[in-house]
């Protein structure tokens, strides 16, 4: 069943959901025990897999850091250095600038982005659920309308209430990107890997491109262009912005907001060019940082990002594996569900024992994985694992004696 009301730019939406019987219930719990399994068993390869990839990386770095070779100069490559692991640090140069010449827009830069957004309607909702008297479940959800700039187009043909707040179907200018084809730091080239690297955007502010071209019905403020209203703003109105990365040079009265930047690279020495490099562990990388750094601050830092994405990557384990023995461990809360407090006592318990033992199997696997390269931290990670069990082990044991003597 289904009802709701409307005002202004607020939609509300009610629906009735029927609260399902005892049996029902614990079919539903049964069907999740089975998608549980899949969970768990998902879980072990994840993990494994995880501590694999770390000790691999971490490996490579230690190659990598060992057999570097430290550049002073970048003038030259020598060929004592062919396809060997080089760190060097200079200033980004490009033979040609990037331009947008739709507007007029050209500066000596790696990357030139166009950004184009529109200002449309933009639906949200909230949902409330409510218990009636009966058992069922009233759900209201609210639909609310505001307008803001998207980069993309908002489809409202699916708002709920759409007549009353409707958005072009199309941009009329359509976002773009101009690189420069090739970039050097000193005699090197640096390949498309490192030049994904240079990601820092910065504005390019309207007022100081020499040269901006400005189409009929286009004006600036601050750093857009807009074809619209400047203040008051009028759904279908578009404003446009510029950003580069990696500024390499100024020259010819361009754009004076580049400013030339430094960068530090990590990679193999392939005759002039900057190609990735293979360690024997069985990584393939290739570094590149903003600033002048040192290969020992590069690798540091690599090393830091490795382990947090392993402990990210752990923790994704555990949830899923935690989520898996929830699912199978759900029928036993539903089958004393009728008892409310054997309901809450049972859920409780479930909760731990699922929570330990999704703990300790993720530690158990994760000891597995650094047993070779680490076996200390692999035993200290196995006792960790095996103390739930062993406390149960105690517990049980001290009720059983206590029983006895009774």
């Amino acid at each position: 069943m289904q009802s709701g009301w409307q005002s202004g730019d607020r939609v509300t939406r009610v629906t009735y959901r029927r609260a399902p019987g005892y049996f029902q219930r614990v079919g539903n719990s049964a069907c999740g025990a089975c998608f549980g399994f899949f969970f768990v068993v998902a879980a072990f390869p994840l993990l494994f897999w995880n501590e694999g990839r770390a000790v691999q990386t971490a490996q490579s770095l230690d190659e990598g850091l060992a057999s570097c070779i430290r550049l002073h100069t970048t003038d030259m490559a020598f060929d004592s250095n062919q396809n060997r692991l080089i760190h060097l640090s200079g200033v980004l140069t490009t033979q040609t600038a990037v331009e947008d010449t739709s507007f007029g827009v050209k500066l000596y830069a790696v990357r030139l982005e166009r950004y184009v957004e529109m200002y449309q309607w933009e639906e949200s909702s909230s949902t409330h659920e409510y218990k009636e008297p009966n058992g069922d479940t009233r759900q209201e959800t609210t639909y609310s309308y505001h307008r803001t700039w998207k980069s993309h187009v908002v489809n409202s043909n699916h708002f709920q209430n759409r007549f009353a707040h409707q958005n072009p179907s199309s941009m009329p200018i359509s976002p773009s990107s101009f690189k420069s084809p090739s970039v050097q730091v000193g005699t090197f080239t640096l390949s498309a890997g490192l030049r994904t690297r240079l990601n820092q955007e910065h504005t390019v502010s309207p007022q100081s491109i020499a040269g901006l071209r400005l189409q009929r019905g286009q004006q600036i403020s601050g750093d857009y262009v807009y074809q619209g209203n400047t203040h008051n703003h009028q759904i279908g109105d578009v404003r446009i912005s510029w950003k580069y990365a990696g500024c390499s040079q100024t020259k010819d009265g361009l754009t004076s907001d580049c400013v030339p930047e430094q960068v530090s690279i990590i990679a193999r020495q392939q005759g002039s060019f900057l190609a990735p490099y293979q360690t024997r562990a069985g990584d393939t990388f290739e570094l590149l940082y903003y600033g002048v750094q040192s290969a020992e601050s590069m690798f540091t830092q690599e090393h830091q990002a490795n382990t947090m994405f392993t402990w990210g990557l752990r923790g994704v384990g555990f949830l899923v594996m935690l989520i898996g023995f929830s699912l199978i461990t759900s029928i036993i809360t539903e089958i004393v569900s009728f008892i409310p407090i054997v309901r809450e006592l049972v859920s409780f318990g479930v909760t731990i024992f699922n929570v330990c033992l999704s703990l300790s199997l993720s530690l158990f696997v994760i000891a597995i994985g650094w047993l070779r390269y680490r076996p200390a931290l692999s035993l200290t990670l196995l006792a960790i694992g095996a103390l739930p069990y062993l406390l149960a082990r105690m517990t049980s044991k001290k009720h059983t004696d206590e029983h006895k003597r009774m």
